[in-house]
């Protein structure tokens, strides 16, 4: 294994131990919530002194919804980026997400607008999706106000994030919405499938688990969601005429296949698609480069296919 990843998860698994909290699957979603908005702050820094940092709400389909908005360094009109974060649909927020974020916007020259969508599971699908959606088509329609270039318009996300920008894009395509330029997926959720090798193989000890997997899945299908609904685990949709494709995953991430197997389904279905796959990097890596070469390599390479598709 890599040798900072290596020492990465050993001391995160020291911490954990020390610190005696209880493994996630143990709590219930509102503490499991609050852990997080604290222990990902050690992932937020250092911020680009460049980017500008906004927080206001927008319009959605149930109220207002929160979003942070990461402005670069320069005259602008710049490109877009409509963002959504991670952490199974149940935990994680823009604020947890704010280094990501701020390194897309510098790195890429893009208007990042991260969206703070419903959580499960005192929201059930498609709650979560409704105010993706609802965001995309805000930020493309009101740009201007953002220094921002609606028509060049990527949509981004991690994990649950990435399922959603995904999902999203089925959705828009659908309705006949706008038409992003690229949908950036970071180590996203698209099969529902908890039983794949690379679940089983990287379950334990890797940051993220079977058992939280389990978990986010059942807080986010609690309601009786249709796991099989395309707007719930895209892979199972009509995948054609969607816009490009650019997919980053590591070895150790239990979400490896569900990346293969999704690139795999676009591929089939005639989407332009590439997938990127880094060696002995886990889950959440790309909010990790602070500590690894690795993820600044793949944080280097998610701003560039944001830069090539918005240019």
């Amino acid at each position: 294994m890599d040798p900072q990843v290596e020492a990465l998860l050993q001391m995160m698994a020291a911490q954990a131990q020390a610190a005696g909290v209880p493994p996630l699957w143990e709590l219930d979603p509102a503490t499991a919530r609050a852990n997080a908005e604290v222990s990902f702050q050690a992932f937020n820094q250092p911020l680009p002194a460049s980017v500008t940092i906004t927080d206001r709400t927008i319009p959605g389909p149930a109220g207002e919804i929160p979003v942070k908005i990461f402005t670069p360094a320069g005259q602008g009109p710049f490109p877009l980026v409509v963002y959504f974060h991670g952490g199974g649909w149940v935990i994680g927020s823009p604020a947890t997400h704010t280094k990501l974020c701020a390194e897309l916007a510098e790195g890429a020259g893009a208007v990042v607008v991260s969206v703070h969508y419903r959580l499960a599971p005192e929201h059930t699908p498609p709650a979560q999706l409704d105010d993706c959606v609802a965001a995309v088509r805000w930020a493309v329609d009101h740009a201007a106000e953002l220094n921002a270039d609606g028509s060049r318009f990527a949509l981004a996300g991690d994990s649950a994030g990435g399922n959603l920008a995904a999902c999203a894009a089925l959705r828009l395509r659908d309705e006949g919405g706008p038409r992003a330029r690229l949908q950036l997926l970071l180590y996203g959720a698209f099969t529902g499938n908890n039983d794949l090798p690379s679940v089983i193989e990287n379950g334990e000890g890797k940051i993220l688990t079977r058992q939280m997997m389990d978990w986010f899945y059942r807080h986010y299908l609690s309601a009786g969601a249709d796991p099989k609904d395309p707007y719930i685990f895209p892979i199972n949709g009509d995948l054609r005429g969607l816009p490009p494709a650019h997919l980053i995953v590591g070895t150790l991430d239990p979400l490896l296949d569900d990346s293969k197997l999704y690139a795999e389904a676009l591929q089939k279905a005639r989407v332009p698609v590439k997938l990127s796959i880094y060696q002995d990097q886990p889950h959440i890596f790309l909010q990790l480069t602070a500590m690894l070469d690795g993820a600044k390599k793949g944080m280097a390479e998610a701003c560039e296919a944001l830069r090539t598709a918005l240019s």
